[in-house]
């Protein structure tokens, strides 16, 4: 069961949810008789409807990061967020995760969270809570912006001077 409730419209929907393999989301949202033009309906599809969906945010953006060179996803597992390590021996021009978040942003327009406003050096976070093509979209930004930053290590050197 889920209740959403606004204060400003000062109306509450009721609904039971169905498990991923009892219903599909067009079922469940026959239930609800909504009308495709009402904000309710829209924000209720854009967020509720989405996690019956067969692949999420999170996943999406695990596997699309997973592709790209410097960077770690680390799959969560239930959060609204995703954390991503970065190499960033693989990155000589940015001296921390907040140098590379900061640079993200100027030269992508996607904003990133670095971890160690968390103490946790060398990563960033990305809430995955964004519309799907948003995702998408910023995923693809971040590894076009990582493959153009991204410098392999030399073959003489050694990983223990590191």
């Amino acid at each position: 069961m889920l209740m959403l409730h606004w204060p400003q419209m000062m109306r509450r929907l009721t609904v039971p949810l169905p498990s991923r393999s009892e219903e599909t989301c067009a079922e469940c949202s026959g239930h609800l008789n909504l009308d495709p033009c009402d904000e309710l309906s829209a924000v209720f599809r854009s967020l509720v409807l989405h996690s019956f969906l067969p692949q999420t945010n999170s996943e999406i953006c695990f596997n699309k990061l997973c592709t790209v060179p410097g960077l770690k996803p680390v799959m969560p597992s239930g959060a609204m967020y995703l954390m991503v390590g970065i190499d960033i021996y693989h990155f000589p021009e940015f001296k921390d995760d907040v140098d590379f978040t900061q640079r993200l942003v100027t030269e992508q327009s996607v904003f990133c969270l670095p971890a160690s406003a968390f103490e946790y050096p060398n990563f960033f976070r990305i809430v995955v809570t964004v519309p799907e093509e948003m995702m998408v979209e910023a995923c693809d930004r971040i590894g076009e912006f990582c493959q153009r930053h991204h410098r392999p290590r030399s073959r003489d050197s050694n990983d223990l001077d590191q």
